[in-house]
């Protein structure tokens, strides 16, 4: 295969004399004219060609020989090259074969995990729907996307109550900042912490859809509550003993007795101060536990992770496994655009051996063209001179065109037949790789919802 370049020697060179003036001087046309016109010859009856006239076709006999012996050889030479260069019938069905042969085995393969994930997934699912229909539950569930940001905001409500109830501690302990800072740091992180259970487990199960549930709930809520009502009034009761017995008697700073009453005998703005700070304190953490870490309603949102989990889960096992069953499929595209792609190579070559072949013939053609207008040239002036030194009339063929011995056959008709018919293969693979591909797709689907439904693949 050489790429469709002509070979070199096919082609033939015309003669440099073979043009009208060399003709007329090589047969003395003029001379000879007059000569058979001074004979009255040809007659005025006669209707074949003059003597002169064949001579002057038998003068280009020869060239034109070696042109038609070169189109002869050209013409022989683009269809052995065609022939060579036509395109290969490939094969379009056994990579689509073992395709779907490996595409069985991987469903086989992946059927179990597969029908497990998906189990889980409709397990957890029917789940929630019963516990929604249970509850009577209407919407769907609210809960933060990560809890360790309500955690971070129940600390920073912690540290700011710290923070200030330690300098209000400080002011009256005789320890100093250091001893007003351990009380308010537990003060704090106990106010914070029955705040955010009487909303996790009080709040949330005042709302329950069960009566058990709902005064379990209650009760919780008014014991955690009441806790917390004890530790803040308690709270600001000693501040205020504090400040009261600061600087007299030190060791009565250490009283931790409580009269519920000791609220009516609050004097010191800081135990106020105090006292509020805690009753904010424990609502942002109450509402924090009430829906700030899960849905407001208990377990709801227990059972909706649930289900998004399972169905997460099943979501990406069905992404990796549709990516492995993928594979033979591509494994058969790429075998398949390989034998399509060479039948096109080799298809692009026979193009371009035939358009070189074509641009030989074309050089041929003009060659022999030049040859009969040499010709035409030369009887042309034969007559012209013979009508002239003629006393009668001339016959009437000298009003008809020469005679043309050139190429009036296409002779490159019998490769354009074969690049026809290789631009119909081509055209046949084409469809037959679409083909392949739409099946081998279509498969894919078919095992793919077979997985999905649990039916056999």
């Amino acid at each position: 295969m050489d790429g469709g370049r002509p070979r070199a020697g096919i082609a033939a060179k015309p003669q440099r004399d073979l043009t009208v003036a060399a003709l007329e001087k090589r047969l003395n046309l003029r001379r000879r004219a007059r000569e058979d016109a001074a004979r009255n010859l040809p007659r005025h009856d006669a209707s074949d060609l003059s003597e002169p006239e064949r001579a002057v076709l038998e003068a280009l006999e020869g060239e034109r020989s070696k042109l038609d012996r070169a189109r002869g050889e050209a013409r022989a030479e683009v269809e052995r090259r065609l022939r060579a260069l036509a395109p290969t019938p490939q094969d379009f069905t056994s990579p689509a074969l073992d395709a779907r042969l490996t595409l069985k085995q991987t469903a086989g393969r992946l059927a179990h995990e597969w029908a497990d994930a998906r189990a889980r997934s409709d397990a957890a699912r029917a789940d929630l729907d019963a516990f929604k229909n249970a509850n009577d539950l209407r919407r769907a569930a609210v809960y933060p996307r990560s809890s360790l940001l309500q955690a971070g905001l129940l600390l920073v409500a912690a540290m700011f109550e710290a923070l200030f109830s330690a300098a209000l501690f400080a002011e009256d302990d005789a320890r100093g900042l250091l001893g007003g800072a351990i009380t308010a740091i537990g003060l704090s992180g106990a106010n914070v912490t029955l705040g955010f259970l009487a909303g996790f487990l009080g709040l949330r199960y005042v709302q329950h859809r069960r009566l058990p549930q709902r005064i379990a709930g209650a009760a919780g809520f008014g014991a955690l509550t009441l806790l917390a009502l004890m530790l803040n009034l308690f709270a600001a009761d000693w501040r205020d003993k504090l400040a009261a017995l600061a600087g007299r008697d030190l060791g009565a700073g250490s009283d931790a007795s409580f009269h519920l009453w000791s609220l009516l005998q609050l004097e010191s703005p800081q135990a106020i101060i105090l006292l509020m700070l805690g009753a904010g304190v424990w609502v942002f953490a109450a509402l924090k536990g009430y829906s700030g870490f899960d849905d407001p309603y208990p377990d709801y949102g227990k059972m909706d992770r649930s289900a998004r989990e399972a169905g997460d889960a099943l979501s990406a096992f069905r992404t990796e496994a549709r990516l492995e069953l993928e594979e033979p499929i591509n494994a058969a595209r790429t075998a398949l655009a390989g034998r399509l792609e060479k039948m096109r190579g080799e298809f692009e070559a026979m193009n371009k051996a035939f358009d070189a072949a074509a641009v030989q013939m074309e050089a041929l053609d003009a060659q022999a063209r030049a040859l009969d207008e040499a010709a035409a040239g030369a009887i042309h002036l034969y007559r012209q001179e013979n009508a002239a030194a003629r006393g009668n009339a001339a016959p009437l063929y000298f009003g008809a065109p020469p005679p043309e011995v050139g190429p009036s056959l296409d002779v490159l008709a019998a490769a354009a037949t074969m690049i026809d018919d290789a631009r119909a293969r081509l055209a046949e693979a084409q469809t037959q790789f679409a083909d392949a591909l739409v099946g081998l797709l279509a498969e894919l689907d078919t095992v793919t919802r077979a997985l999905d439904g649990g039916a056999p693949a």
